[in-house]
């Protein structure tokens, strides 16, 4: 079940993109060089979708329930430590990242001072319409250590096949 919610009919609390009632930050920012912010955001059952301008109400919002929700984990290798979700709106996809780069040996803060990254692609059919990218200083990867998508989506029976890069039922 997909949800495209209009600006109109959105709550005061998704004012600037932020998160609503009950649902926690995966992933949020600013984008390099736009006064828009994007934000995906968390609920026990729901992940949510929110781009619009900085301090004004959201041009676009999208759910999916976590257990259909388009979720690449990381592969657990490399130095920067990522995840991926993707939302579809009719033809329309939102594939939106978001990590950070591990910090090695003797680096320290100083040497990584804005190490949060993230950014959305967004396609109709198979051509890319749009590649955004977050200003690095104004990013929040807030999901990482705790896992709730994979834990739902684990829930419901699913595994991730890493060699195939897809979700499975767990009967197959």
């Amino acid at each position: 079940m997909r949800v495209l919610t209009t600006a109109l009919a959105l709550s005061a609390s998704m004012a600037s993109a932020e998160c609503p009632a009950g649902q926690d930050v995966f992933m949020s920012c600013q984008i390099e060089g736009r006064q828009t912010v994007l934000s995906v955001c968390l609920g026990p059952e729901l992940a949510t979708y929110s781009y619009g301008p900085k301090g004004g109400p959201a041009e676009l919002t999208l759910s999916e329930p976590l257990t259909s929700l388009e979720y690449t984990p990381w592969p657990g290798v490399g130095r920067a430590i990522w995840e991926e979700v993707a939302f579809t709106n009719g033809p329309y996809r939102y594939t939106v990242s978001a990590g950070f780069d591990r910090m090695f040996g003797d680096e320290t803060e100083a040497d990584h001072p804005t190490p949060y990254f993230g950014g959305v692609i967004v396609q109709r059919d198979d051509a890319v319409l749009a590649e955004l990218t977050c200003d690095r200083r104004l990013t929040n990867f807030g999901a990482f250590g705790g896992d709730p998508i994979y834990e739902a989506k684990t829930a419901a029976g699913q595994e991730w096949d890493s060699r195939e890069g897809v979700w499975r039922d767990g009967s197959e």
